[in-house]
């Protein structure tokens, strides 16, 4: 099981294996969210909008784009920031980003 260390100094490796690395991504995107946008986790979920769903003004998108980029020692360009719409969009941004050899194995 590989771990993803992100270039951030003090910031959690990531757990690179199929299972473990999903869940990660999808556990800290959840936890930074609720966190940034001051709501519960659970309402939290891939499907979510982060504005019509879970209420997000553009400030607080910014914010949240901020503390992903943090957290996962990540740049998220301004273009596919105005891409991620969903929970799960920004979970599969992040997923693209780990190094090539740390990536899950596509089915």
């Amino acid at each position: 099981m590989a771990q993803v260390q992100p270039n951030v100094p003090g910031a959690p490796a990531i757990i690179a294996d199929t299972g473990a690395y999903n869940a990660s991504v999808a556990t800290q995107v959840r936890d930074i969210t609720a966190r940034v946008l001051g709501i519960v986790p659970d309402r939290v979920v891939e499907a979510a909008d982060f504005v019509a769903d879970l209420g997000a003004s553009s400030l607080d998108l910014v914010e949240l784009i901020m503390a992903i980029e943090d957290a996962f020692g990540i740049d998220i360009s301004d273009s596919a920031a105005e891409r991620i719409t969903t929970v799960g969009d920004l979970e599969a941004f992040i997923r693209s980003q780990a190094p090539a050899a740390h990536r899950p194995a596509q089915a």
